[in-house]
């Protein structure tokens, strides 16, 4: 209820969509994500992919085990191994190993901003893309 209620609000601009801490940036031919330590690349043509699994996480279905399989299965195709963990999921990075876990509104969140920046036009190579950060409640 909280997290449907921030959503209205960030879409009417009342706050801005943005949590310290967590930045999406898409960064030549890949998506980087970074919190807390956490630190992962994307291949750009799977952020798609991770974008899909992290905002279907909350909606899935109530069988634990196919949840599972449809989580681990597809994120691993991105380079980023998705965990359900309890009642929220743990995103482990390809390149560190480290894990970052979240909370299922946060998964979505984070999936909206993955998508934002697979979709974004490249700008001019000489301007750095701008970091995206991802609002959520934990």
């Amino acid at each position: 209820m909280i997290a449907r209620f921030v959503r209205s609000e960030i879409a009417a601009g009342t706050i801005p969509a943005t949590v310290p801490g967590v930045v999406v940036q898409r960064t030549g031919a890949e998506i980087i994500i970074t919190a807390n330590g956490f630190d992962a690349a994307v291949p750009m043509d799977q952020g798609p992919t991770l974008a899909d699994v992290l905002k279907g996480a909350a909606t899935l279905s109530v069988d634990p085990e196919r949840k599972k399989q449809w989580l681990e299965g597809l994120a691993a195709l991105s380079g980023i191994q998705v965990k359900r963990a309890g009642n929220g999921l743990k995103l482990v990075s390809g390149l560190t190993k480290r894990e970052f876990p979240l909370a299922l509104d946060v998964a979505v969140d984070l999936g909206e901003a993955i998508a934002r920046a697979a979709e974004q036009e490249r700008g001019d190579a000489a301007t750095p893309p701008r970091p995206m950060k991802v609002y959520a409640i934990i």
